[in-house]
């Protein structure tokens, strides 16, 4: 089968979904399907101005780049030129750019898939929170209480009526993604298909590997954040309250990512005086994250909105770490509380701070955890099992 993946952003660029995308692609080619690429020019991490090549091939996935500023008649128009030149059996979208995949069915006939993995299409902020969680989708109402007037955003939302009328078949990531899209556009059929984690490359593995300058100083406990660094997943305002938590046991905050809440979090750490105990890493990719991952003896997400899936908590549990996180969105349905990792009752930032001093404390119970955690993943969020379910689905 040949498969048109028709996306805003693509490897190399940071991110759980073009990360999850490109691993369904060279599952595709394991099972010896063609794959090819169309995507955007555009570059979401550091230097953002650096030349990207047009056209490459990685690991026999054809990528196809239009330069950014040329996308809105591009995308379309080399949609159409790649579907009659290779002959393409399915599309496969996840944003805006589904409107290509529209042009190709009615033009062509043919089928396309639309994977559901976040808010964008029904929250100007992608998020569903502001200062507050969202208090149910009104266009004219998002825009006054989130002060973000979009037009990209009403185009995203009309152009998503029509993919969620046409695909098939239509996808969500999680349980939470399809109820929250079923609660704004009614009763509509969704299937719910977990993304998988790269169980090989994710494991638990002994220090030795491991970056040299993290040799656990003082016999510090370590706890690790890594991910997009953005308000609503919380560290920032978890470091107003770490100060309660190095009094009580000793140990040091690493955070692995970049994002639009850095410079805040430079702030508070300065204003909270706590230089010695937290420690910036900036983007860690591959073995090197893998490593710092086996090196934490636990993993946080202080989310203050509802995770629409949540890779963070999958690549931790595949390393038998344990994660604490408040119980909202895709953490709740990766997370067997008390059984895999912790979950708090959300914002209550007292429990959060205790549960990481538990665990800090109880060698057993943290390896425990660890273990179970690994077992779940095995069991249940493998690539092989999501790409059998999801050819299943398209035939």
């Amino acid at each position: 089968m040949n498969f048109l993946f028709i996306l805003n952003t693509f490897y190399p660029n940071i991110g759980g979904v073009e990360n999850a995308t490109l691993e369904i692609c060279r599952k595709l080619r394991e099972k010896l399907h063609n794959v090819y690429i169309l995507t955007t020019t555009k570059i979401n991490f550091y230097p953002f101005n650096r030349k990207i090549a047009k056209f490459e091939e990685i690991d026999g996935i054809k990528i196809y780049r239009i330069s950014y500023r040329f996308r809105i008649f591009g995308i379309p128009l080399k949609a159409l030129y790649l579907a009659k030149k290779f002959h393409i059996n399915y599309i496969y979208v996840t944003d805006f750019w589904g409107i290509a995949a529209l042009l190709l069915k009615k033009f062509f006939k043919i089928p396309f898939v639309y994977v559901l993995n976040g808010y964008n299409p029904i929250c100007p902020r992608g998020t569903l929170f502001s200062d507050k969680m969202c208090q149910g989708y009104r266009m004219v109402r998002c825009f006054k209480n989130c002060h973000y007037f979009s037009l990209r955003f009403i185009f995203t939302t009309f152009i998503t009526r029509l993919l969620i009328k046409e695909a098939q078949p239509l996808i969500a990531i999680s349980k939470t993604i399809r109820d929250t899209f079923q609660s704004y556009y009614g009763n509509i059929s969704i299937k719910v298909l977990y993304y998988g984690i790269d169980l090989q490359k994710f494991r638990p593995t002994r220090f030795d590997s491991a970056i040299s300058d993290y040799n656990s100083k003082n016999s510090n406990k370590i706890i690790l954040f890594f991910g997009r660094l953005i308000k609503e997943r919380g560290i920032s305002k978890f470091l107003l309250y770490f100060t309660e938590l190095i009094k009580k046991i000793k140990c040091r905050l690493i955070i692995i990512g970049l994002g639009p809440d850095l410079i805040e979090i430079k702030s508070i750490i300065q204003e909270q005086s706590i230089q010695n105990y937290v420690q910036l890493m900036g983007v860690l990719r591959n073995q090197n994250l893998i490593d710092m991952i086996n090196r934490a003896h636990v993993v946080i997400l202080p989310i203050l909105f509802p995770e629409p899936f949540g890779l963070i908590i999958l690549e931790a549990m595949s390393c038998e770490k344990p994660i604490i996180s408040f119980d909202l969105g895709g953490a709740k349905e990766l997370i067997d509380d008390r059984k895999t990792g912790i979950l708090i009752p959300p914002y209550n930032w007292t429990q959060f701070i205790e549960a990481i001093c538990t665990l800090l404390q109880d060698d057993k119970l943290r390896n425990s955890l660890g273990k179970a955690a690994r077992i779940k993943v095995e069991q249940n969020f493998s690539w092989d099992k999501f790409i059998d379910h999801f050819l299943r689905e398209l035939s």
